[in-house]
């Protein structure tokens, strides 16, 4: 029986195979390139690779946008696409079991639409986990009735912040905030400073590469754009410390509302998470002191997933492996 962990996230879509040894057998851009008529031209990194590089009359789109289903059609195209990339004929697809996560307090209505999305793609066995409970178990966290766990994940448009339990989540909170801002905050940066005009990769590409939110960040690249006062190609030196707020104002959110969840606690387990500390995932930890800044702003140990990209889809590999798990953390099944 194939079974399937899918984190489908409004910037990667990553699928985790749990019958098999082969592990994350697929990660790609959640974007498709289309034409104003709607035709599909491309879909994931081939899409992504079209930015800023596409005539007028084709778009790039993203279907999932801040953890909904923003556009159905091309979402269960692009889902179609990434499952027949990994393998899986039609007639795989109706009897396989497939976890997908979704955002912490999920609406009935956004669940609805990922539920109709299985529909139409024709998986039959399916499951919807919250994203904590998923991020956690990635993490290696074990989680018991006795000590909660406080997972604080950061993905490209959507953040999540919870402390769960075998019981269930305690207090959490999803949020629209994640590192889809912090690109769009350096073009803006970069376009008021620089005088440059660059694009989302470029932008992406910055962050991963320079940004840092330690005191003394160093690292310099060089941005290829368009002068803003010429319209002329040109190219400019990007500092790291020019950036670090592009990075910081975004995480200090996601630190205000983590705040929030925590005012929230019972005095017992707020001992008891204050003790534990915060559980760190999604890609943004692996810029340089972002899980300190957290842990500092916090006032709390932290630990980070050794992968932290891949923490949630990792946890629905290892909740799919666990039947008795897999029930009790489940939101719908037999979709």
């Amino acid at each position: 029986m194939i079974k399937l962990a899918i984190d489908l996230g409004s910037s990667m879509t990553k699928i985790y195979r749990a019958d098999t040894n082969s592990g994350v057998v697929l990660a790609e851009p959640s974007c498709v390139a289309a034409t104003g008529d709607e035709k599909i031209k491309a879909i994931g990194k081939e899409a992504k690779n079209l930015i800023g590089k596409t005539a007028e009359y084709t778009n790039i789109v993203y279907p999932v946008y801040e953890g909904e289903i923003a556009h159905p059609r091309f979402a269960a195209a692009m889902l179609k696409e990434f499952l027949s990339r990994i393998g899986l004929k039609a007639s795989s697809i109706k009897r396989a079991q497939v976890l997908f996560s979704v955002p912490c307090g999920i609406s009935e209505r956004t669940l609805n639409d990922y539920v109709a999305l299985t529909e139409e793609c024709g998986l039959k066995k399916v499951w919807f986990v919250e994203q904590p409970y998923l991020a956690a178990l990635g993490a290696g966290a074990i989680l018991s009735e006795t000590d909660p766990v406080f997972c604080l994940d950061i993905g490209g448009g959507v953040s999540n912040a919870a402390v769960v339990s075998a019981d269930g989540i305690i207090a959490g909170i999803s949020m629209n905030v994640g590192g889809n801002n912090m690109d769009a905050n350096i073009i803006a940066k970069l376009s008021s400073n620089n005088k440059l005009l660059v694009g989302a990769l470029t932008a992406e590409k910055i962050k991963n590469e320079i940004a840092s939110l330690s005191p003394g960040a160093q690292g310099t690249m060089v941005a290829e754009g368009s002068s803003i006062e010429t319209c002329q190609p040109t190219a400019a030196s990007v500092q790291a410390a020019e950036i670090t707020d592009c990075v910081r104002v975004y995480i200090n959110k996601v630190v205000e509302y983590a705040v929030e969840v925590l005012r929230t606690l019972p005095a017992e387990v707020a001992a008891t998470v204050n003790r534990g500390g915060v559980l760190l995932s999604g890609g943004i930890m692996k810029i340089p002191f972002v899980p300190q800044y957290i842990a500092a702003k916090l006032g709390m140990r932290y630990r980070v997933c050794e992968e932290p990209q891949y923490a949630t889809v990792l946890g629905g590999g290892v909740l799919l492996r666990d039947k008795a798990l897999l029930s009790h953390f489940a939101k719908v099944t037999d979709a």
